[in-house]
């Protein structure tokens, strides 16, 4: 056992190693004090383990709005939660403007705003699958934040194809990569920024192809929502979530939203 891991400690087990141990180093004395090298966890067949896509919207419209900042820091909270309290997850953060790529925390919370045509998450849901596809074993949890419906696929060549508005073609590529994240047993949320009515009826219509799920937070409320919906997703097996309050991990309101 180490700090993080979330299995269930093995109490008998634990508290015998710990009276063991004190009786060869000879304590006495009322109580029995616990050390992390006593510590042993309950045994099970196999571990839970989730990998991660949060797909995070990068074209110029989410500046424009004033959705650059609440972006960077859900991806900050989420990937500070993962680092800290579930390291046996695997998180892969991908953005996504004319074309998708994977990112480290830093240079995404570094990332300037450009102007750059194009929201390609046909090209982002090829990374989220690639990631999935290397973690057999993990259950996928796909995440995606956008305030626009896709405007650019990946040719097979390697080249952008752009169109506004949508093309059917950009249109069904990206539901294809979608329904291949399903077949791979990804459960999926979609963060939808903003009130078009044309994006709502987009995103609906994707989220149930999938049997997946749609949140329209405030801006402020975003970071607690992806936070929430990935534990909701990981501890599902065991618990069970509502979106009407997002579940805070840090406590409170959650430090990202100041």
């Amino acid at each position: 056992w180490a700090f993080g891991d979330t299995e269930p400690w093995d109490v008998p087990r634990t508290i015998t190693n710990a009276v063991i141990r004190e009786v060869g180093e000879g304590r006495r004395g009322p109580g029995v004090r616990l050390s992390v090298d006593d510590i042993e966890v309950q045994e099970t067949e196999a571990r839970t383990q989730a990998a991660v896509a949060l797909l995070v919207d990068t074209s110029f419209s989410m500046a424009m709005d004033g959705r650059w900042v609440p972006m960077k820091r859900t991806a900050l909270a989420l990937h500070t939660l993962i680092k800290s309290r579930f390291r046996n997850d695997d998180l892969q953060l991908i953005s996504f403007g004319r074309y998708a790529q994977t990112m480290e925390i830093e240079k995404l919370t570094a990332l300037d705003a450009i102007w750059d045509k194009g929201t390609n998450l046909h090209h982002a849901l090829l990374l989220a699958n690639r990631h999935f596809r290397k973690h057999p074993g993990a259950q996928p949890v796909l995440l995606i934040v956008t305030d626009g419906e896709p405007t650019a696929h990946l040719e097979a060549g390697g080249d952008v194809w752009f169109s506004y508005p949508p093309h059917p073609v950009t249109i069904a590529r990206s539901v294809e990569e979608l329904e291949n994240s399903r077949r791979l047993g990804a459960q999926t949320t979609f963060f939808r920024l903003g009130d078009d009515p044309g994006l709502a009826r987009f995103i609906d219509s994707m989220a149930r192809r999938v049997e997946g799920r749609v949140v329209a937070p405030e801006l402020d409320d975003l970071g607690a929502a992806v936070v929430g919906s990935y534990l909701g997703d990981r501890t599902a097996r065991r618990t069970s979530n509502t979106y009407g309050g997002y579940p805070d991990a840090f406590g409170g309101r959650g430090w990202w939203a100041g």
